[in-house]
């Protein structure tokens, strides 16, 4: 069962699974429910849970800040426990920031935070899980729930804020030294996309999720480059049938995120919209359709504040901007009347790594404090940075070798690509947009055009490093991969 409330976007949901899913497929999927005010709520609770509820009380996360709820004057944890109670529910609260021990701001999704909340779980019979916060808390418990093999007990998901694509996706994104891994993991059962709730989020942060969605713009053609390049070992337009239904909807409501609270049919469609980008990267078995060349700029300009202890931006924000840069380096592709690669010399392993180590020692972790520093008091900060960057280059180079590997069996065969451009050309026209509908996007949204609008200050140098560094963030090819294999300088192609 399935809860649209007269919602055409969460019905276009419905129609598009039913009509591109197997039934197999589909029993995989989560089950989303549109729910407008709390008997709602209690209604698709009682669903959520199989019509039976637990004797052992269920575990109800949340990060420890109070969020509104936008029903009376209760915060979304105070109308839960009371729903609970109402209910004869018997629920354990766990604030996630109290488990890893620190300030609810800097709970975000690591390989470590995964590790603190598995041995606090450890041991313990599994029960209901529900997930009420952010897409960091959500890929936390998610992946402690997949090491720990509670594959089989109800999961349910409330999301805060229309951020991520994480709340309907089997993959969690998590932090390693700094570099951002995806991983596999437990699938959400039920999510439910609670209107008041999240009309009630800060704009920024419903903003950042309509930025991670315009990654559907650019990444596909991505993926068909790598496929066609030799460099992916398959390829599917699945996730860009269930995807470009949508298409009208997050142009139409572009413009609606410049308000606060956002139209309430916004919030609908646009909940909709992340809904079906996280199943229709699950049902493809990977995050590749919506997650490519802009990515990879988010996590290196992530992988700066995480390694010199600085907060990190929105996601969404930073991909929106990327997003940016990869539509313009598909212009500059796109306007190539032919391609030549075969007379490109593929670099060597070493050379590889000497890049990565240099890229990586040189890059400016201070942000605008770069600018003032000393050469000893940079020097003194880098040592202490120094086995965090280590640790980073040995998962970077490693990862990137693997795809430098594919990349020279493909070599060999490269006159074939060549050969097509005319009509890969084409295609990926089909995939892509223009920089201008890019930008155009971005500007009626009033998310980033320039990094130093991010909602941490990004300075134009760390800006065009994570551009330039974009080709070794993951194994995964990219047009930043490209580009660089072209022999050129990837922050050439995009205007920084």
């Amino acid at each position: 069962m399935r809860n649209n409330s007269g919602s055409s976007a969460f019905a276009l949901l419905e129609s598009t699974l039913g009509s591109e899913l197997s039934n197999e497929l589909r029993k995989g999927c989560t089950v989303n429910h549109l729910i407008r005010n709390g008997d709602e709520l209690k209604s698709a609770l009682h669903v959520a849970l199989g019509g039976n509820y637990p004797k052992a009380p269920i575990l109800v996360f949340s990060d420890g800040v109070k969020k509104f709820s936008g029903v009376d004057s209760f915060s979304i944890d105070e109308l839960f426990q009371n729903l609970c109670k109402q209910e004869d529910i018997s629920f354990e609260g766990i604030n996630l920031s109290e488990v890893l021990s620190c300030k609810p701001i800097d709970v975000h999704a690591s390989v470590g935070a995964v590790q603190v909340l598995k041995a606090f779980l450890q041991g313990q019979s599994p029960v209901p899980v529900v997930v009420l916060g952010s897409g960091s808390i959500t890929d936390i418990v998610k992946h402690t729930l997949q090491e720990l093999k509670w594959t089989s007990t109800p999961f349910i998901v409330l999301p805060t804020a229309l951020t991520v694509t994480a709340f309907t996706s089997h993959f969690a994104v998590l932090e390693e030294a700094g570099a951002k891994r995806t991983r596999v993991s437990r699938n959400v059962d039920t999510c439910f996309w609670f209107t008041p709730v999240l009309a009630s989020a800060p704009i920024d942060m419903t903003r950042a999720g309509y930025g991670d969605l315009l990654a559907r713009f650019v990444a596909y053609g991505d993926w068909y480059l790598a496929w066609k390049l030799g460099v992916a070992a398959r390829y599917d337009e699945l996730a860009f049938r269930l995807m470009e239904p949508f298409s009208f909807h997050l142009r139409h409501h572009a413009a609606a995120l410049v308000q606060w609270p956002v139209p309430s049919d916004a919030i609908e469609d646009l909940s909709a919209i992340l809904a079906m980008a996280g199943i229709a990267m699950s049902v493809s078995g990977e995050t590749t359709p919506l997650s490519g060349y802009e990515h990879t700029v988010s996590h290196a300009l992530d992988y700066l504040r995480l390694t010199s202890g600085r907060p990190l931006a929105w996601h969404g924000q930073q991909v929106a901007l990327a997003s940016l840069a990869s539509a313009e380096s598909y212009d500059h592709l796109l306007s190539l009347e032919q391609i030549d690669l075969q007379s490109t010399r593929p670099h060597g392993d070493e050379r590889i790594k000497k890049t990565i180590y240099q890229m990586l020692q040189t890059a400016p972790y201070f942000g605008a404090g770069e600018f003032g520093l000393s050469a000893d008091e940079r020097k003194a900060g880098m040592e202490k940075m120094q086995s965090g960057i280590a640790q980073a280059c040995e998962l970077f180079t490693h990862d990137y070798l693997k795809k430098h590997s594919q990349w020279l069996k493909a070599h060999s065969e490269i006159s074939k690509f060549e050969q097509e451009w005319p009509s890969i050309r084409e295609h990926l026209r089909k995939l892509v947009i223009t920089a201008a509908e890019m930008q155009t996007l971005i500007e009626l949204s009033g998310l980033a055009l320039v990094p130093e609008q991010l909602s941490q200050p990004t300075t134009a140098l760390e800006y065009r490093w994570a551009v330039r560094f974009a080709p070794f963030v993951r194994a995964r090819m990219s047009l930043a991969d490209l580009i660089y294999w072209l022999g050129d300088d990837p922050a050439l192609w995009a205007t920084i």
